[in-house]
């Protein structure tokens, strides 16, 4: 099954299973930013409203989700203003799922999804991932199943990718990317003696644009994956499509 990146969308399309993936929508997230003095708004009816253009404009009857639906994991703060916050969070969560009910929705649990179970709007699969086809999802903070290592694709998120670039002055930046990696076969058959070396995992950037990222250039990727992703030969893509050449080519 062919999987086409949506370039300046941060997701990709499943042509033949009429379906979209989204990666770490972290809905919540401002309310956590607003302990560190952030007055940012509610953002979920604008994620919420690019996830239905996306399924809309690519006539998508599934929306997939690869982990971080949502963002509160622990307490933040003292317990009066973290269970506000929750209150909000779930407040929140409702109205995204309601206003998706046209699309069926499934996620792969993420670290920061703890809590949330199936309902008739939300289907819930563990952190071991799914297949659609040839196609697997997985969240990336946990191994995932053998059945998704023998996959051709493995589409993750978790990560938070950007790459880090710098001019000639000695100033940087750092900018969402997209990876496409191969894997370290060794590793991956020790973990997975079943694995198909062909696998080629994407490494989604995060839907939400307030999620902070980690700069794969000069950190890696995080969670048990970088052990056998072949992070310096992964292929850098910035969010328009432009290729930069790999990680190891990138390196500061």
């Amino acid at each position: 099954m062919k999987a086409t990146p949506l370039y300046n969308r941060r997701a990709l399309h499943l042509p033949g299973g009429d379906a979209v993936i989204v990666a770490d929508l972290h809905i919540g997230i401002e309310y956590d930013l607003s302990l560190t003095g952030a007055n940012i708004p509610s953002q979920t009816a604008s994620l919420a409203s690019r996830c239905t253009g996306l399924c809309e404009d690519h006539d998508a009857t599934t929306l997939y989700i690869a982990g971080d639906l949502k963002h509160m994991i622990a307490a933040s703060g003292d317990s009066t203003e973290h269970a506000r916050m929750m209150r909000q969070e779930r407040w929140d969560l409702r109205m995204f799922v309601q206003s998706l009910s046209s699309c069926a929705m499934k996620l792969v649990k993420g670290n920061h999804d703890g809590g949330l179970r199936s309902s008739p709007t939300l289907t819930v699969h563990d952190s071991g991932g799914i297949c659609i086809g040839d196609v697997a999802i997985a969240h990336g903070h946990a191994w995932p199943s053998d059945e998704v290592m023998q996959g051709e694709l493995l589409v993750m998120g978790h990560v938070h990718p950007v790459v880090r670039l710098r001019d000639d002055l000695g100033f940087s930046t750092s900018k969402p990317c997209w990876l496409r990696a191969p894997l370290l076969e060794d590793a991956a058959v020790e973990r997975y003696p079943d694995v198909n070396l062909e696998l080629e995992v994407v490494v989604m950037p995060a839907f939400n644009p307030l999620c902070g990222g980690m700069a794969v250039n000069t950190e890696g990727i995080l969670g048990p994956m970088h052990g056998i992703v072949d992070v310096d030969a992964a292929e850098v893509y910035l969010l328009d499509g432009t290729r930069l050449g790999s990680v190891a080519s990138l390196r500061l």
